[in-house]
């Protein structure tokens, strides 16, 4: 009977464990970059109007400039890729205009 109740408890914290995830977040509250990788979450959260410092502190680092870079102070493009995904920003006067993303 001793065995019986033991393999129901592990039986029940497996089914309970399974249901549970754990993310580690940084000081800011989001997952981090090397946790979760590019997401279709992470790309909706960058909104138009955004400027690239704001771009860069949601996305977790720098851009890929396409062309000479300007910190994306005046008409610029950058891309960020991870294996097959890939993100492309056009900031026209330092605000994000159109958002482009491949493989998300």
């Amino acid at each position: 009977m001793n065995r019986f109740k033991t393999i129901l408890f592990f039986l029940a914290a497996l089914i309970i464990l399974s249901g549970c995830r754990v993310e580690w977040t940084s000081s800011n509250g989001k997952v981090e970059k090397e946790e979760q990788g590019f997401t279709l979450d992470l790309f909706n959260d960058l909104e138009k109007g955004m400027t690239y410092p704001e771009v860069v502190d949601v996305i977790g680092q720098p851009g890929v400039p396409e062309g000479e870079e300007d910190n994306g102070e005046n008409d610029s493009v950058y891309r960020w890729e991870d294996e097959e995904k890939m993100v492309r920003l056009v900031f026209e006067r330092g605000k994000l205009t159109v958002k482009e993303q491949f493989g998300l």
